[in-house]
Protein backbone atom coordinates (compact mmCIF):
# COMPACT_ATOMS: atom_id res chain seq x y z
CA UNK A 1 0.00 0.00 0.00
CA UNK A 2 1.58 3.27 -1.09
CA UNK A 3 1.77 6.16 1.36
CA UNK A 4 0.30 9.48 0.31
CA UNK A 5 3.00 12.13 -0.15
CA UNK A 6 3.29 14.73 2.62
CA UNK A 7 2.75 18.37 1.73
CA UNK A 8 5.53 20.74 2.74
CA UNK A 9 4.53 24.41 2.96
CA UNK A 10 6.99 27.05 1.79
CA UNK A 11 4.63 30.01 2.17
CA UNK A 12 3.07 31.60 5.21
CA UNK A 13 -0.63 31.08 5.98
CA UNK A 14 -1.56 34.29 4.15
CA UNK A 15 -0.16 33.00 0.80
CA UNK A 16 -2.11 29.82 0.11
CA UNK A 17 -1.03 27.87 -2.98
CA UNK A 18 -3.17 25.23 -4.67
CA UNK A 19 -2.11 21.69 -3.70
CA UNK A 20 -0.73 20.90 -7.18
CA UNK A 21 1.80 23.75 -6.84
CA UNK A 22 2.98 22.91 -3.32
CA UNK A 23 6.13 20.91 -2.61
CA UNK A 24 5.52 17.23 -2.04
CA UNK A 25 7.74 14.80 -0.17
CA UNK A 26 8.32 11.66 -2.23
CA UNK A 27 10.10 8.34 -1.74
CA UNK A 28 11.74 7.55 -5.09
CA UNK A 29 13.87 4.50 -5.87
CA UNK A 30 17.51 5.62 -6.05
CA UNK A 31 20.81 3.76 -6.08
CA UNK A 32 19.41 0.33 -5.41
CA UNK A 33 16.64 1.18 -2.97
CA UNK A 34 13.82 3.43 -1.91
CA UNK A 35 14.50 6.43 0.33
CA UNK A 36 12.04 6.56 3.24
CA UNK A 37 12.56 8.96 6.13
CA UNK A 38 16.16 9.62 5.07
CA UNK A 39 17.11 5.90 5.06
CA UNK A 40 17.63 3.66 2.02
CA UNK A 41 15.49 0.51 1.94
CA UNK A 42 17.06 -1.87 -0.56
CA UNK A 43 14.95 -3.70 -3.10
CA UNK A 44 15.37 -6.45 -5.68
CA UNK A 45 14.17 -4.16 -8.49
CA UNK A 46 16.97 -3.11 -10.88
CA UNK A 47 17.55 0.63 -10.94
CA UNK A 48 18.96 3.07 -13.44
CA UNK A 49 19.98 6.70 -13.65
CA UNK A 50 16.63 7.43 -15.32
CA UNK A 51 14.42 6.37 -12.40
CA UNK A 52 13.37 9.97 -11.72
CA UNK A 53 12.49 10.62 -15.35
CA UNK A 54 8.94 9.96 -16.49
CA UNK A 55 9.09 7.43 -19.30
CA UNK A 56 7.81 8.75 -22.61
CA UNK A 57 7.50 6.47 -25.59
CA UNK A 58 8.41 7.70 -29.06
CA UNK A 59 9.00 6.24 -32.47
CA UNK A 60 12.24 7.74 -33.76
CA UNK A 61 12.73 7.75 -37.54
CA UNK A 62 16.11 8.65 -38.99
CA UNK A 63 16.22 9.57 -42.67
CA UNK A 64 19.83 8.90 -43.66
CA UNK A 65 20.34 9.01 -47.42
CA UNK A 66 19.22 7.89 -50.86
CA UNK A 67 21.31 6.63 -53.77
CA UNK A 68 20.92 6.84 -57.52
CA UNK A 69 17.53 8.55 -57.57
CA UNK A 70 15.97 8.94 -61.04
CA UNK A 71 16.13 12.42 -62.58
CA UNK A 72 12.70 14.08 -62.89
CA UNK A 73 13.32 17.49 -64.44
CA UNK A 74 13.82 18.21 -68.15
CA UNK A 75 17.42 19.10 -67.31
CA UNK A 76 18.05 15.60 -65.93
CA UNK A 77 18.30 16.78 -62.33
CA UNK A 78 16.37 16.26 -59.12
CA UNK A 79 15.76 18.48 -56.06
CA UNK A 80 14.90 15.71 -53.55
CA UNK A 81 13.36 15.85 -50.09
CA UNK A 82 11.62 13.28 -47.89
CA UNK A 83 8.22 13.31 -46.19
CA UNK A 84 7.87 10.94 -43.22
CA UNK A 85 4.19 10.31 -42.40
CA UNK A 86 2.54 8.50 -39.53
CA UNK A 87 -1.23 8.96 -39.59
CA UNK A 88 -2.00 12.70 -39.58
CA UNK A 89 1.54 13.67 -38.58
CA UNK A 90 4.37 14.31 -40.97
CA UNK A 91 7.96 15.49 -40.93
CA UNK A 92 9.78 16.98 -43.91
CA UNK A 93 13.53 17.00 -44.50
CA UNK A 94 15.40 19.84 -46.16
CA UNK A 95 15.66 19.62 -49.93
CA UNK A 96 18.83 19.49 -51.99
CA UNK A 97 19.38 21.27 -55.30
CA UNK A 98 20.26 18.96 -58.20
CA UNK A 99 21.40 15.93 -56.23
CA UNK A 100 20.67 12.30 -57.18
CA UNK A 101 22.36 10.81 -54.07
CA UNK A 102 21.41 13.10 -51.13
CA UNK A 103 22.37 12.60 -47.46
CA UNK A 104 19.90 14.11 -44.98
CA UNK A 105 20.74 12.43 -41.66
CA UNK A 106 17.65 13.93 -39.97
CA UNK A 107 15.65 12.40 -37.10
CA UNK A 108 11.90 12.68 -36.49
CA UNK A 109 10.15 11.68 -33.24
CA UNK A 110 6.51 10.60 -33.15
CA UNK A 111 4.83 10.35 -29.73
CA UNK A 112 3.21 6.99 -28.98
CA UNK A 113 0.32 8.76 -27.21
CA UNK A 114 -0.71 10.53 -30.42
CA UNK A 115 -0.16 7.76 -32.95
CA UNK A 116 -3.29 7.21 -35.00
CA UNK A 117 -1.84 4.70 -37.42
CA UNK A 118 0.58 1.80 -37.43
CA UNK A 119 1.75 2.50 -41.00
CA UNK A 120 4.85 4.65 -41.47
CA UNK A 121 5.30 6.12 -44.95
CA UNK A 122 8.61 7.44 -46.27
CA UNK A 123 7.99 9.42 -49.46
CA UNK A 124 10.67 10.95 -51.68
CA UNK A 125 9.59 13.96 -53.71
CA UNK A 126 11.16 16.37 -56.18
CA UNK A 127 10.76 20.03 -55.17
CA UNK A 128 9.28 22.24 -57.91
CA UNK A 129 7.87 25.76 -58.01
CA UNK A 130 4.28 24.76 -58.78
CA UNK A 131 3.71 21.13 -57.76
CA UNK A 132 6.24 18.70 -56.30
CA UNK A 133 6.76 15.43 -58.21
CA UNK A 134 6.49 11.98 -56.63
CA UNK A 135 9.74 9.99 -56.82
CA UNK A 136 9.20 6.96 -54.58
CA UNK A 137 7.54 5.51 -51.49
CA UNK A 138 8.27 2.91 -48.80
CA UNK A 139 5.68 1.77 -46.24
CA UNK A 140 6.42 0.10 -42.90
CA UNK A 141 3.70 -1.48 -40.75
Amino acid sequence: MAEQPKLVKMFGPSLQQPAEFQLKETSPFLGGGQIVGGRVLHSERPTSTYDLVEKMHYLFVRVVKARDLPPKDVTGSLDPYVEVRLGNYKGITKHFEKKLSPEWNEVFAFSQERMQSSVLEVIIKDKNLVKDDFVGLVRFD
